[in-house]
């Protein structure tokens, strides 16, 4: 009898010391998916490019899904009437899909990047004329959309600062049948931002 009740706190003791086991390690687990469900997901960031190269304003918002996706969006407000172009782009916004790889993290929207997006974009043509010796000048403005892809790194902190670089080109959906009609749209950035 000493015995069986031997055996039997003895196995009971392995069986509950082998839960503790399994529990210990579902918890870690559970405790980076934790993590990652209470990570900062929402990511706001500037185009630093935008800002230097033309007097613009090109925000980025970017809402991670999970570890290996997020959607978001770019505005870009151009403030240059005249930059030595013909054609100027003046407002765009692009929302997008992207797919993030070589993810080792339990968390994930950093490191290489690919994305899918749509571009919605107003754009000024200026037109010159001459006729009879009297210069005229009139500008028009046009709207297209462009459907691309484009490719990216993004680097993250600990603290939430990251960079962002990226690029990607788009074909014209053909929407306007302006007097130079434009095939490519691109999309291209240096982004400063943080995750909150």
């Amino acid at each position: 009898m000493k015995k069986t009740l031997l055996l039997t706190v003895l196995f009971t003791s392995l069986i509950v010391n082998a839960q503790d086991r399994q529990e210990s390690t579902e918890t870690e687990s559970q405790k980076r998916i934790t993590e990652f469900s209470e990570r900062k997901r929402h990511n706001l960031s500037l185009d630093v490019i935008a800002a230097l190269t033309f007097p613009a304003f090109n925000p980025r918002y970017e809402y991670v899904l999970n570890k290996h996706s997020s959607i978001g969006a770019d505005l870009n407000i151009n403030f240059d009437d005249n930059n030595g172009t013909e054609i100027l782009e003046k407002f765009s916004f692009s929302p997008f899909y992207r797919q993030y790889f070589f993810s080792k993290e339990d968390y994930g929207a950093k490191g290489f990047y690919g994305e899918g997006f749509l571009k919605f974009y107003t754009y000024e043509d200026d037109i010159s004329y001459d006729v009879y010796s009297n210069e005229i000048a009139s500008s028009k403005n046009y709207f297209e959309t462009a459907i691309g892809v484009g490719i990216g790194w993004k680097w993250v902190s600990n603290s939430g600062f990251f960079i962002d670089i990226s690029g990607g080109l788009g074909r014209n959906l053909g929407f306007a049948d302006g007097p130079s009609e434009r095939e490519l749209a691109g999309k291209f950035g240096l982004n400063f931002g943080w995750q909150f």
